[in-house]
């Protein structure tokens, strides 16, 4: 069973310097983790239907949950959620297995 964790960013102060440094800076802590299969970073650009307080969205896939426990409790993982608290605006965090 595949695992996607979702970490949904508010707005930032300065959008350009949260981008360049999300991407510069933060997204390769996560792509050194042991076990991530894939990671990529989005900018909310529309907002079809309902209330959605984010900006930008990153998401990581994992082959199973334990891979992804292994990933998340490791000191890389300690690492990077300490940078990204650092210099991010308010997020919130979601994990979801696939189940079809």
């Amino acid at each position: 069973m595949t695992v996607q964790m979702y970490v949904l960013y508010r707005t930032p102060e300065n959008p350009e310097a949260f981008e360049k440094r999300y991407v510069e800076g933060h997204l390769p802590l996560i792509k050194a983790y042991d076990n991530v299969k894939d990671v990529s970073f989005a900018k909310v650009t529309r907002r079809v239907m309902g209330e959605f307080p984010y900006d930008y969205v990153f998401t990581g896939t994992w082959s199973d949950k334990d891979a992804w426990k292994a990933d998340l409790g490791s000191q890389k993982a300690k690492d990077a959620t300490a940078d990204a608290q650092s210099f991010a605006p308010p997020f919130d965090v979601v994990v979801l297995e696939t189940l079809a």
